[in-house]
């Protein structure tokens, strides 16, 4: 059942977001729910390597420039972030505005600003057993090396900016 929050990140989402723990999230998957032209729900799957948490009460994104996302983002200025790990899952909600078109240092990607409206946090009660969400949503990179996971913390560095 989702239980409502504040509009602040809580301590374990903070770590989460805050990159302080990014070599346990490069094989998660972050995903990031706009609304389309024709007003449907668009889902892009992000990694921990293109959001960071600003403060508590914002995120940062780098997408594409050109990509569907991003034109949703700017058009309806709504966006769902949802993160499902071990124990846990939880729906952000955002209003988004553009920081910059391109993000310094890497032209292409956008630099777009995430106030978080309201956080919902979703989980088994206790009529529910011993019911929970084992894992989260994990992807395999067979390119993720060194100079991968660098460019990435370079991007993130961007973002904090």
């Amino acid at each position: 059942m989702s239980k409502r929050l504040p509009p602040l990140l809580t301590d374990r989402l903070n770590e989460l977001l805050n990159g302080a723990r990014l070599e346990e999230q490069l094989n998660k998957v972050l995903l990031l729910v706009t609304l389309d032209e024709a007003g449907w729900p668009y889902v892009a799957m992000l990694s921990y390597l293109e959001v960071i948490a600003a403060d508590r009460s914002n995120l940062r994104i780098a997408p594409w420039n050109n990509s569907t996302t991003t034109a949703n983002l700017r058009r309806e200025r709504k966006a769902t972030l949802i993160i499902v790990d071990e124990e846990m899952a939880y729906y952000i909600q955002t209003t988004a505005e553009e920081i910059s078109r391109d993000l310094d240092g890497f032209p292409g990607m956008a630099k777009i600003n995430l106030r978080i409206e309201s956080i919902l946090e979703d989980k088994a009660l206790d009529y529910e057993g011993a019911a929970r969400v084992t894992t989260g949503i994990r992807f395999e990179n067979p390119q993720m090396d060194a100079a991968y996971r660098e460019r990435g913390r370079q991007v993130l560095d961007a973002l904090r900016r």
